[in-house]
């Protein structure tokens, strides 16, 4: 840039070189100003109008975000600790799937709690996104990674393989103005309260024992049938008290005053008391109330036992055989010059073998035996001639009645004990509400003054350009009419 001084001073001056064959022009900044100045008032105008034009387009733009684009919504941090999440997998050992969140059943239990018609259902799971957190070590794998890519392109193809599985997800509600602002949270929070029951009924098993409950109040089925359901049902409420026993020898509920070694000592006292003083009265007294059904129940059960016998006992001799044909390789150990010690190998195959050797040999055993009970039943119920009195079967309903509440008592109790081992040792961290439902609003005064700014500032540019380039403009058609440019 070249300086020419005058009899003013000094005075600033833009070079402009042509491309044809005529000397160095120069513009005058000063001149430009003065150019400026004079259409102040026009441009000083125009400003006025761009802050209100930006503030327009802001307010249009949220306002239109806030009624198509969900800018509106409830937002929520839910957290997941248990073995397993950290490689994506839910507390049974199959892939996780967190938009089980979405489902009908779990939006249906929020909407009925708070007496929302189940109608929304589909408008609600349509709103939910979930999104979730990348872990911290994922990140840092990420970004060093990068950094090395940025030197050595081949390590492009391992960024590319980093994969994380998140323990954290953010969960959005997007309020489409169906239901009131107020309304939002309320729904956010119970859907993440009735994906905590959801969660903890599928993979903590609170009432997997539900199944005779109330089951026997009718007269669906005969006494026969009853005393076999009955005896299904303490069975497995035996065996899941004893697993839990073993899994938590030490938990004791603070609600039932129960261990799970109380209520399998207690399931077991009823198998044998209770159970055993019904199923002996009926099957002694051959009790029924159609004879022919109750043949043809005995056959029937008879039938499906050979069956499964036949079943196992194949099992069995595959296993027998495999047993038989296996060696295990010996060890020779030298423990000295003159003697050696021979020792065979442990085999985890083998060993697994035995065992099932034996529980093959179990369940046969108790085939056998279940069988050979129902032959004895149908023989004596062929060979009865008379029916069963009044007061027989009054009798035989009152121990039935007894023992269908005991048994309706006990599966509440462990369901409770199950429910406060898993909500409070077990399963206690393993889902949580990290961060309550919060309404973000799309459509705010400091969203809308936010915005407008961003639309203000842009047309204000715009405006300043071009009026510093009439100036410039200006000053150019100045030179060039006096023969200057």
């Amino acid at each position: 840039m070249n300086k020419i001084i005058d009899e003013g001073g000094q005075k600033v001056i833009l070079e402009v070189k042509r491309n044809t064959e005529r000397n160095a022009q120069f513009i005058d900044l000063i001149d430009v100003a003065r150019n400026m100045n004079r259409r102040k008032k026009l441009y000083i105008y125009l400003c006025v109008a761009a802050i209100i034009l930006g503030f327009a387009a802001g307010f249009i733009k949220v306002t239109i975000d806030h009624y198509f684009n969900h800018s509106s919504y409830a937002r929520a941090l839910i957290s997941f600790q248990y073995d397993g999440i950290e490689s994506g997998l839910d507390p049974n050992g199959a892939s996780f799937d967190i938009n089980k969140i979405k489902s009908p059943a779990v939006i249906q239990k929020a909407l009925d709690g708070l007496g929302i018609s189940t109608e929304y259902i589909e408008n609600v799971r349509s709103n939910i996104s979930v999104e979730g957190v990348i872990p911290e070590d994922a990140v840092e794998r990420i970004t060093v990674i990068n950094k090395m890519a940025e030197n050595n392109g081949q390590y492009y193809q391992q960024l590319l393989d980093v994969s994380y599985f998140p323990s954290q997800y953010v969960v959005y509600f997007y309020d489409d103005r169906t239901f009131p602002t107020g309304q939002i949270n309320q729904i956010l929070n119970a859907i993440l309260e009735s994906y905590k029951e959801y969660f903890f009924d599928t993979y903590a098993n609170n009432e997997v024992l539900t199944v005779t409950a109330g089951l026997l109040s009718g007269d669906d089925y005969d006494y026969s049938e009853s005393v076999d359901l009955l005896r299904t049902q303490l069975k497995l409420m035996k065996n899941f008290a004893q697993a839990k026993a073993s899994e938590a020898p030490d938990f004791r509920a603070s609600g039932t005053g129960l261990s799970f070694s109380d209520i399998s000592t207690s399931v077991g006292l009823i198998q044998d008391a209770d159970l055993a003083r019904l199923s002996s009265y009926v099957e002694s007294n051959s009790l029924t109330t159609d004879a022919t059904r109750q043949i043809e129940y005995y056959e029937y059960q008879i039938e499906e036992y050979t069956n499964r016998l036949s079943e196992l006992q194949v099992n069995l001799s595959n296993v027998t055989a495999s047993i038989n044909s296996y060696q295990k390789d010996p060890v020779i150990i030298v423990s000295s010059q003159d003697t050696t010690q021979e020792a065979e190998q442990t085999n985890e195959y083998y060993d697994r073998l035995i065992a099932q050797k034996l529980e093959l040999s179990s369940q046969i055993s108790e085939i056998n035996t279940e069988i050979n009970r129902y032959y004895k039943l149908m023989n004596k119920m062929q060979s009865k001639t008379t029916s069963a009195t009044e007061d027989e079967l009054q009798y035989a309903n009152a121990l039935i009645s007894n023992l269908n509440s005991k048994l309706s008592e006990w599966i509440d109790l462990i369901e409770e004990t199950t429910r406060e081992y898993y909500d409070t040792t077990k399963f206690s961290n393993a889902y949580q509400v990290s961060v309550p439902s919060q309404y973000f609003a799309g459509g705010g005064i400091v969203n809308i003054v936010k915005i407008s700014g961003i639309f203000v500032l842009i047309f204000l540019a715009i405006v300043i350009i071009v009026w510093i380039g009439d100036g410039v403009i200006s000053e150019m058609v100045r030179l060039k009419e006096a023969d200057i440019y």
